[in-house]
């Protein structure tokens, strides 16, 4: 037997050969059925951090602090110069968050923020000057309102709801955002309480 008869035994018989080792190596496989299971474990990866950053921003949330701050001082300068303060008659829940005082020649404007039980900013306002001077929305006579004895005139504000009613020569004035206006009533009787 020649050499190249002995090199065309060995050789694989045709172009064939090869082909057909691709073929079973390059063979698709068929994806995998997702169980069930499988489908329940990816969401609980994504739902259980989800669900404990809502806990804890609630729990961050129903325990926050506000600032509180003493107002003893401007009402005691407020009264000093005439104005017939009031100050409300409220639960312990009801937090001052604000005070400010404004003198402008024989005008006297007590300003105090308050935070509600339920998380509402609201603003009580004792002036005996103009009732424009307090925001520039309170003219006409407004819709009346019956709260704690007393009819309020109510008047709807860009920034919410104001209710004005004159007590002892003060003109008060309660205003609400538009989430607090139902805590209105309850600021209201505890000011007609206290005058």
């Amino acid at each position: 037997m020649s050499t190249e008869e002995v090199k065309a035994e060995a050789a694989p018989a045709g172009p064939e050969a090869p082909a057909e080792a691709e073929a079973v190596a390059e063979k698709p496989t068929r994806p995998k059925q997702r169980r069930m299971r499988d489908m329940a474990l990816s969401m609980a990866v994504l739902l259980v951090p989800l669900g404990l950053f809502y806990w804890g921003w609630s729990w961050i949330a129903d325990d926050r602090q506000v600032s509180v701050v003493d107002t003893a001082e401007n009402r005691t300068t407020a009264v000093s110069l005439g104005l017939a303060v009031v100050e409300p008659d409220l639960s312990e829940d009801w937090k001052a968050i604000s005070t400010d005082l404004a003198v402008e020649g024989e005008s006297v404007t007590l300003r105090t923020g308050w935070y509600s039980p339920d998380g509402d900013g609201l603003q009580l306002v004792e002036t005996n000057g103009p009732l424009t001077g307090v925001d520039p929305g309170l003219t006409g006579t407004g819709t009346p309102v019956e709260a704690a004895g007393i009819t309020w005139a109510s008047y709807a504000l860009d920034s919410g709801e104001a209710w004005v009613a004159e007590l002892n020569g003060v003109t008060v004035v309660l205003t609400a955002e538009p989430d607090g206006e139902d805590d209105l009533a309850e600021l209201a009787e505890g000011v007609a309480a206290a005058a």
